[in-house]
């Protein structure tokens, strides 16, 4: 079985129930669900970066050093470029 998350940060939709993501690389991420707050490297929320069910099915850029907490969502992550 694989670790939670491991799917969503190879491209392939996952569903998650409860997640911090930390981003290593400049990755797109696609998201759908509850809840998904992006921080910067040093802790700061990132525009646009919380985000909830009236957004939808949505992406956002997330940068090397960001983290994504993600609650009852489906994501995935899909290296730029």
């Amino acid at each position: 079985m694989s670790d939670v998350g491991e799917k969503a940060l190879n491209g392939e939709w996952e569903k998650i129930s409860n997640k911090c993501f930390e981003i290593k690389e400049s990755m797109v991420m696609t998201f759908e669900g509850r809840s998904c707050n992006i921080a910067d490297a040093e802790g700061k929320a990132i525009p646009n970066g919380n985000l909830g069910l009236a957004d939808g099915q949505t992406t956002r850029e997330v940068e090397a050093g960001y983290r994504c907490y993600v609650i009852r969502a489906r994501v995935k992550f899909e290296k730029k470029g």
